[in-house]
């Protein structure tokens, strides 16, 4: 299979990116992206894989092959989300939460904004398992403290 022009233009137009900024991303030369777009030019294997890396997808989705996708948006979304869980750090409840998102036509479309979202969702659900972080408390009470690990949880 050859170079798909069109998939590097609508994955960078899912993305919100401008040429330039694509350019930058990747660390290339902002030429290099329109000429590819038009397909005048088929980026080397090492642009091709810096673009990959900016794009969040893989090498094969820009070649036409690996896994189908109804649509671009959906592409994006989804190839950005497995770049986000295999990043190091990410819980696997972190994981199962974003996975829920992916049903929703706004949902993340780049690696960083998954990661965004998994923060804000830790910051605003907090764990599932609220009595692990009482005893998170308990176990770091001062030696001195008079009051209870009971009336801790009471006073929250």
């Amino acid at each position: 299979m050859s170079f798909k022009a069109d998939r590097l233009r609508d994955l960078r137009e899912a993305k919100g990116f401008s040429q330039e900024k694509l350019a930058e991303l990747a660390g290339v030369s902002q030429s290099v992206i329109p000429k590819a777009e038009k397909g005048k030019s088929v980026p080397s294997g090492d642009v091709l894989h810096k673009l990959s890396c900016a794009l969040d997808c893989t090498m094969d989705y820009l070649y036409g092959r690996g896994d189908p996708y109804e649509n671009t948006e959906i592409a994006a979304a989804q190839m950005a989300f497995d770049i986000f869980g295999r990043q190091e750090g990410v819980t696997d409840e972190q994981r199962e939460r974003c996975r829920r998102v992916l049903q929703h036509a706004d949902a993340p479309r780049t690696g960083n904004a998954w990661r965004s979202l998994a923060e804000m969702m830790d910051l605003g659900v907090g764990p599932t398992n609220p009595s692990s972080a009482n005893l998170t408390v308990v176990k770091h009470r001062p030696k001195n403290s008079h009051r209870s690990a009971l009336g801790l949880a009471k006073q929250r």
